[in-house]
């Protein structure tokens, strides 16, 4: 029960949105905050990326080395499949390769990813449309604050009042602005950076005249920031580096993984295609700050990808497959032989 309750607290969004949240409190820039979470996340989790290339470098190691005793089997059984699995079964005991364990180890990884993925997904999208009332609730509390009982249209002179506009946004832009995003809770696109009206009036349950006024106060203060044409939050730079980076991880993960000498398998191939394309309406369809995200967690996971292969290689450099296989054998029947003694 203790073990289902904290899975459980691990998939709320509250959580994430705390953690962030407190990224931001020492960061004050939720741009800057979110990288850094990131790759605070990837080194946490850098175990299980070591656990997963070793698993997979080990299972592709033992199927290279297993393949021609394979094919020999499909040839020699090939109109009976009972006998085909039972002697693939005895192979796989001879080279003691439990391949219900392998498999595990790989989707597990795999499956963790997927969790963080959409729940963060799903955090930063709620917690990205709870700043954009506040952020916008902090421009409009300073206007309402300077007007005092009177409405905009009894002022002739807003001077005052667009100074007052002026210095809270740049308050706001400093904490949720970053490079060329004006608001990092819309996404990188030709949208406006403010909230939505029609939203922020539901959000704060406005109706009648408090509504009207309400709605006046938002044109100014878009008005005064923007001009009376908004201009973009964004230019979609976000979007296009998701989709580059995705490629570029998939591409340089796919060649390192294939022996030299061999082509990457299509699954490899549709993955090129299939990632790039999830990335783009990912990072279309959210925030900037989940684009920055995906954009952070690929070029972490190339680098500690590429890092661990080469680490890898260089260990097992001049070596064949068959023996490092026999190698490892070795390895366990001199352990075996000292615990006896």
């Amino acid at each position: 029960m203790e073990m289902l309750n904290s899975s459980s607290l691990m998939l709320k969004s509250d959580l994430w949105q705390t953690i962030i949240g407190w990224f931001g409190s020492w960061i004050h820039n939720y741009g800057w905050a979110i990288i850094v979470f990131t790759i605070a996340l990837k080194l946490i989790l850098l175990p299980l990326d070591i656990f997963q290339r070793v698993s997979s470098q080990k299972q592709s190691r033992f199927m290279r080395v297993m393949q021609p005793e394979l094919q020999a089997l499909q040839v020699k059984y090939a109109n009976d499949k009972d006998r085909l699995n039972q002697e693939t079964s005895k192979l796989y005991k001879k080279y003691n390769m439990n391949m219900g364990g392998m498999c595990l180890s790989m989707l597990l990884p795999l499956i963790f990813s997927l969790v963080i993925f959409f729940t963060l997904f799903g955090s930063l999208r709620s917690y990205g449309n709870e700043k954009l009332y506040t952020t916008y609730q902090q421009m409009d509390s300073a206007v309402v604050q300077e007007l005092g009982e009177r409405s905009l249209d009894e002022i002739s002179d807003k001077s005052n009042l667009v100074i007052v506009v002026k210095d809270e946004y740049a308050k706001v832009k400093k904490q949720n602005g970053w490079l060329w995003v004006k608001n990092v809770w819309k996404s990188d696109t030709a949208v406006s950076q403010f909230v939505d009206f029609e939203d922020y009036a539901s959000y704060k349950n406005l109706s009648g005249e408090a509504k009207d006024l309400a709605k006046d106060r938002y044109d100014f203060i878009v008005s005064t920031i923007d001009g009376e044409k908004q201009s973009n939050n964004g230019y979609f730079v976000l979007i296009i580096l998701a989709a580059a980076v995705s490629f570029l991880t998939q591409f340089i993960s796919a060649k390192l993984m294939t022996p030299k000498g061999q082509k990457m398998n299509t699954m490899n191939k549709v993955m090129f295609a299939v990632m790039p394309i999830s990335m783009i309406i990912f990072a279309s369809t959210s925030n900037a700050v989940f684009g920055l995200y995906i954009i952070t967690n690929s070029v972490m996971s190339t680098l500690i990808s590429t890092t661990l292969t080469l680490i890898m290689n260089h260990r097992d450099k001049g070596k064949t497959d068959a023996e490092l296989i026999q190698t490892k054998k070795v390895e366990v029947v001199e352990y075996s032989r000292n615990y006896k003694k």
